[in-house]
C-alpha cells in the first residue's frame, strides 16, 4: 500500500514538475504569436514606421525590441502647427523594449499566458525635452496582459504634470489613461481612453483649455478584412482666450472635414477681426458606425456640438447626421490602401487629390457602379441670422466605369432629392465671403472716399436679394420672412426646383453693332 502511495505521489510530483516546467515555454510561444500579430498591425498602420524588430525567446522570459518613429510625411504636413519642443520629440525614433514574462501565473494569482511590460527609450534630444515636463516620471507606461486564449488587455497611461517657465508660459496636464482589450489574433478590439484636462497658459497673451476628452472604439475585421465597428469622440469643452485683437479666418468646414470626412460648406467660415476675446466650443461629439455583409458596407456618422461662441456671436447647436449605404467593400479597401500610401509620402494637396481620384476611377470604381446611396438624415444648424435645415439623399443607379469620365452620362443615372430651408441673409453673407478674394479696391479711390469694399459688398447683397426674389416669383423656391425654402430633385438628367423643371434664361444675342435685337 505504501509503495502504491509513494508511486502515486511521485507521479503527481512528476506531472506537476512537467506542467510548471513546460507551461512557461508553451505560453511563451503563445505570447510570441500575440506580439507578432501586434507587430503586423503596427506595420499596417498609417502613422508609425517600424524600423527594426528583434525577438529573443526564453523559457520563462522573452524580450522584444522595436524601433519606431512617426512617419516623416505626417510631421512635414503638420509641422507648421506644432511647437518646437513637440516637433523634437515626435521627429526622433523611440526604442520600445517589451519585457515578456510568461507562465500560468505571470500576472500573479490571475491566470494569464504572459505579462508584457514596455520600456521606452528616447533619443538624448527627446529625453531632455520630456524630462522638462515629466521630471523623473516615465512619460508613458504600457502593460499588456495576454490571456490563456490568446486575447488580452493593453493598459496605457501618461502621467500628469504641472510645468511653468519664467516667461509665464505654463502647462497643466492631468494625464491620460485607458485600456484596449483584444481578441485572439487581434481580430477585434475595444478601446476607451480619457484625458481630464489640458490647460496651456501663453504668458500674458492668453490661454487654451481642453476639458474631459473621451475616445472610444469597438473594431473588428469584416469578412472582407475591412475594419468595421463603431467609434466615439467626445470633448466637453474647448476654449481659446487671448488678450490682444487678432485677425482670424476660421475654416470650420476644413476642421470638420479633417476629423469627420464631412464637407459642411463655407457658411460657417467666419472671417474678420476679433478684439480681446474668447472662442469656446462646448459638448463636441463625433460618432461613427460601420458594418459589412455580403461584400457590401453601410456606414454612418454624426457630428454635433452644443455651442460655438467667438467675438459677440454664438453658433449652434449643430447636428449633422449622414449615412452611406451599399458601398463595395473591396473598393473601400482600395481607397484605404491609397490613403495609407499618401500618408507615407510627402505630397502636395494636388498630388493627393490626383492619387485619390485615380483610385476612385479605377480600383475603387465599385463605390459608384455598385448603386450606392448617400443620405443626409439631418443637417440642423443655428446661426446668428437664423436656422439651417436640410435632408435628403443621393444615389447612382446602373453606372458603369466608362460613365465616370462623362458628366452627362453620370447625371442621367443620378437621382437626388434634397430639401433646404435657410435664411436669405446667410446667402448674402456667403456671396460676400466668396467674393472677398476676387475684388479689390484701388487704395487711392478708397482714401478719397469714392470707393470701398463695403460698396462692393452691398452690391453683392443686392444682387443675391434680386436673384432670390426672381426665383421666388418663378416658383423655384418659397420666400417667407427672409427664409428661403426649396426642394432640389435630379432624375434622368433633369433638374427640378420646388417641383418645377429648372430652365435657365437664354443669354441675349448681340449683332455686330453691339445692340441686342
Amino acid at each position: 500500500m505504501k509503495k502504491k502511495l509513494i508511486a502515486a505521489s511521485a507521479g503527481v510530483v512528476a506531472s506537476g514538475a512537467l506542467f510548471f516546467g513546460g507551461a512557461p515555454y508553451y505560453f511563451g510561444g503563445q505570447a510570441e504569436q500575440v506580439l507578432a500579430d501586434q507587430y503586423r498591425l503596427l506595420q499596417e498602420n498609417g502613422f508609425l514606421t517600424v524600423e527594426s524588430r528583434r525577438y529573443e525567446r526564453g523559457w520563462f522570459e522573452s524580450t522584444e525590441t522595436l524601433e519606431v518613429r512617426l512617419k516623416p510625411s505626417l510631421l512635414n504636413n503638420a509641422g507648421n502647427y506644432l511647437p518646437d519642443n513637440l516637433k523634437t520629440v515626435l521627429s526622433e525614433p523611440v526604442t520600445v523594449i517589451n519585457h515578456v514574462k510568461h507562465g500560468p501565473f505571470a500576472d500573479g494569482l490571475q491566470p494569464a499566458a504572459a505579462r508584457v511590460e514596455s520600456e521606452f527609450r528616447y533619443s538624448p534630444e527627446a529625453g531632455k525635452v520630456l524630462k522638462r515636463f515629466f521630471g523623473e516620471q516615465e512619460p508613458v507606461t504600457l502593460t499588456n496582459t495576454i490571456g490563456l486564449g490568446g486575447g488580452g488587455r493593453l493598459n496605457l497611461s501618461v502621467p500628469a504634470f504641472d510645468y511653468e517657465e519664467l516667461s509665464g508660459i505654463a502647462l497643466n496636464w492631468k494625464g491620460l489613461s485607458g485600456e484596449t482589450s483584444y481578441t485572439s489574433g487581434w481580430a477585434g478590439f475595444k478601446s476607451n481612453y480619457q484625458a481630464p484636462l489640458l490647460h496651456i497658459k501663453l504668458a500674458d497673451k492668453g490661454d487654451i483649455r481642453m476639458e474631459n476628452l473621451q475616445i472610444g472604439s469597438d473594431t473588428y475585421d469584416s469578412p472582407s478584412k475591412l475594419a468595421v465597428g463603431s467609434s466615439s469622440f467626445k470633448l466637453d469643452k474647448l476654449s481659446l482666450q487671448w488678450q490682444e485683437g487678432i485677425d482670424y479666418n476660421i475654416k470650420l468646414n476644413e476642421l470638420v472635414n479633417l476629423v469627420t470626412d464631412l464637407q459642411i460648406g463655407a457658411f460657417i467660415n467666419p472671417t474678420g477681426t476679433v478684439p480681446p476675446s474668447k472662442i469656446t466650443v462646448s459638448k463636441l461629439q463625433f460618432d461613427t458606425r460601420m458594418n459589412e455583409e455580403g461584400g457590401w458596407a453601410n456606414t454612418e456618422g454624426r457630428f454635433r456640438f452644443d455651442r460655438l461662441a467667438y467675438g459677440d456671436e454664438n453658433y449652434g447647436p449643430l447636428d449633422i447626421d449622414v449615412a452611406a449605404e451599399h458601398l463595395e467593400a473591396k473598393s473601400l479597401l482600395a481607397i484605404k490602401r491609397t490613403m495609407a500610401e499618401v500618408a507615407s509620402k510627402n505630397m502636395s494637396e494636388d498630388e493627393i487629390q490626383k492619387a485619390l481620384l485615380h483610385t476612385a476611377r479605377n480600383e475603387a470604381s465599385g463605390l459608384f457602379t455598385g448603386n450606392p446611396i448617400i443620405k443626409v438624415r439631418a443637417f440642423d444648424f443655428t446661426l446668428p441670422k437664423g436656422k439651417i435645415h436640410a435632408n435628403g439623399q443621393l444615389s447612382f443607379n446602373g453606372l458603369s466605369k466608362a460613365d465616370l469620365d462623362d458628366v452627362s452620362l453620370m447625371l442621367k443615372k443620378t437621382r437626388a432629392d434634397f430639401k433646404f430651408d435657410l435664411p436669405e441673409p446667410l446667402l448674402e453673407d456667403m456671396a460676400v465671403s466668396q467674393a472677398r478674394s476676387l475684388f479689390t479696391v484701388n487704395p487711392e479711390d478708397e482714401a478719397a472716399g469714392t470707393a470701398s469694399m463695403e460698396d462692393i459688398n452691398e452690391t453683392l447683397r443686392l444682387m443675391v436679394k434680386s436673384t432670390v426674389n426672381v426665383m421666388a416669383d418663378n416658383g423655384y423656391l418659397t420666400l417667407k420672412d427672409d427664409n428661403v425654402a426649396t426642394r432640389v430633385e435630379i432624375a434622368q438628367g433633369q433638374l427640378k426646383l420646388n417641383g418645377k423643371v429648372f430652365e435657365s434664361e437664354v443669354e441675349p444675342e448681340f449683332d455686330d453693332e453691339g445692340a441686342a435685337p
